[in-house]
């Protein structure tokens, strides 16, 4: 059954009071959520939206293609968990097409802004989409926000990303009238450390995460444990990947502690690390450097870590390998294969 959005949407019905009257994208306005205002719940039509300030000139691999995204519902809202705290959130239901599941994205660097990009193809491949600027605005790379302003490196830390996930659900349940089946997390860099953060910290957030390149030490006053036993516990299952140009020690590191830990047998029902010869941060390289890190509708498990985590969650298969492929342009499908690689997943063997 439709929402009664997509109802008018179908009916080629823009602003109308029947509509209005009935439309559930426009009621997420008044939704009554902890520390949260909604400041904007609006119906995007097909094609219409356009990022705010524009954007410049993206590389092959970076969503864009904002004018072919079929309609959305566009939740803003501020989350202020403390009185210092002003953390921007958009959540992005499409109105057709719903795949049942929910995808949290994160930031780079510093954080600062919301990423349109990783809304624009959650949506555009059938997911509802979450992103949030962590709580302040400015450059990925300019950290003088946090001098004095403990709640804010919490927020960014993160209090940030659990909150925008808690309030995603909630507008997803309000939407569509059902909670989503499945909850992944797809992210890298500081995006990747957020994922095992909210593994260790709130393991009912997600089902399944994939982490790209963690950044371990990232946090101002919270930083990872691999304390992930109650994700585990809960079926959770969580794939790490790292560039091998791009100083992966921290990543088997923190795979070898876990094995010393849990034992191998025990990550391995949970946990995989591939470790992309070759790769620089996040992809890149003139080597095979996709492995599914940006999201395509046709995506298979056999290329890509985020399906892969999926079809582990949905239907207990866990990956055995993963192709990672180089194209002639780097992320521009269309431009043809160079070649492929085999990864396959990481073992303790000291």
């Amino acid at each position: 059954m439709l929402p009664a959005a997509a109802i008018c949407v179908l009916a080629f019905v823009t602003v109308v009071a029947s509509c209005a009257k009935a439309d559930p994208c426009g009621q997420l306005a008044t939704l009554s959520f902890l520390n949260t205002t909604i400041s904007n719940a609006q119906l995007v039509a097909a094609g219409a939206f356009r990022v705010p300030g524009g954007m410049r000139r993206a590389s092959a691999e970076i969503f864009s293609a904002f004018d072919r995204l079929p309609a959305f519902c566009r939740v803003q809202a501020v989350i202020a968990p403390s009185s210092d705290s002003h953390i921007e959130v958009e959540v992005w239901l499409p109105v057709t097409g719903w795949n049942g599941k929910f995808l949290g994205t994160g930031n780079g660097g510093y954080a600062g802004s919301l990423s349109y990009p990783r809304l624009g193809e959650a949506v555009n491949t059938g997911y509802v989409g979450a992103s949030t600027d962590t709580g302040h605005k400015g450059d990925s790379r300019d950290s003088r926000w946090a001098a004095g302003h403990e709640e804010k490196q919490t927020d960014f830390d993160h209090r940030a990303i659990h909150d925008m996930t808690a309030l995603a659900k909630a507008t997803i349940q309000a939407f569509y009238g059902k909670p989503p089946a499945h909850s992944y997390f797809s992210s890298c860099s500081n995006g990747g450390r957020q994922g095992l953060m909210e593994a260790e910290r709130y393991p009912a957030d997600y089902d399944g995460i994939m982490a790209g390149a963690p950044a371990y030490h990232y946090g101002f006053r919270t930083f990872v444990s691999g304390r992930l036993d109650a994700f585990r516990d809960r079926g959770g299952k969580l794939v790490i990947y790292h560039g091998g140009a791009d100083a992966p020690q921290g990543s088997i590191d923190y795979y070898r502690r876990l094995v010393a830990r849990m034992g191998q047998q025990t990550v391995d029902g949970f946990l995989q690390l591939y470790i992309v010869p070759g790769m620089g941060h996040c992809g890149s390289g003139d080597v095979p450097n996709d492995v599914g890190q940006w999201l395509r509708p046709d995506a298979d498990p056999e290329h890509s870590i985020l399906s892969a985590v999926e079809r582990w969650v949905e239907s207990g298969v866990a990956p055995t390998s993963i192709v990672a492929t180089q194209y002639k342009r780097e992320g521009d499908v269309a431009s043809g294969v160079v070649r492929t690689r085999r990864i396959f997943p990481a073992r303790d063997s000291r």
